[in-house]
């Protein structure tokens, strides 16, 4: 009996030393950050209770934006003041954005088209990866994002697609950029972030002029 007590008290004076000298247990390491997609470039992106994110309305944008209102199907929406629309059809217009130069974003626009009687209300973009349900301001949106290339261009985009009626009124923003390996000299790979912020800004502003 005394030579089992012995060694049980030695096997518990072995595990408590042993227990002493353990390392300290490193520290939790937080993942980092994946690089944004185009859906993660909207911020205030918060779910509701019936799980819908909602974004919340960005600051009162500066006075001098512009104001694209298109009467025939009733909407509006403000852009910056450097942004020119460089095409316009019934159905659609084109409004090119400030980017800043000297990367491998060639341009930034809005892309806006209309269509009847569309079921369901979605953006015509080619190479849709994702998408969801969003509302802002109390307008419900489906937010769509991709992607498509080719012959070293890139074109990365973001839409949103609202119904009225029987009309489907999507704006897609655009960011195309090239290929840093088409280049001898490869410039600067451009801030996505930076250049998405203004998207939000933007949608923020739409409205229907006949709620």
């Amino acid at each position: 009996m005394r030579s089992c007590f012995r060694t049980v008290l030695v096997l518990s004076m072995a595990f408590g030393l042993a227990g002493c000298n353990l390392p300290t247990p490193a520290p939790a390491v937080t993942p980092t950050a994946l690089k944004e997609s185009p859906t993660s470039l909207l911020p205030g992106d918060t779910p509701t209770a019936t799980g819908q994110p909602t974004l919340a309305p960005t600051a009162v944008v500066p006075a001098d934006w512009q104001t694209h209102t298109d009467q025939q199907y009733g909407f509006t929406f403000r852009y910056p003041k450097e942004g020119q629309i460089t095409n316009q059809q019934d159905h659609s217009a084109r409004i090119s954005l400030p980017f800043m130069p000297g990367t491998n974003l060639a341009e930034k626009f809005i892309d806006v088209a209309v269509t009847e009687s569309a079921d369901p209300c979605v953006s015509q973009n080619p190479g849709v990866n994702q998408s969801q349900p969003l509302t802002v301001n109390g307008i419900p949106f489906l937010e769509e994002s991709g992607a498509d290339a080719g012959a070293g261009q890139i074109y990365e985009w973001l839409a949103y697609s609202t119904s009225k009626n029987n009309l489907c009124v999507s704006l897609t923003f655009v960011l195309h950029s090239t290929n840093p390996g088409n280049y001898l000299t490869p410039p600067p790979l451009f801030d996505k972030a930076t250049e998405s912020d203004i998207f939000a800004s933007i949608l923020a502003t739409f409205a229907w002029l006949n709620p």
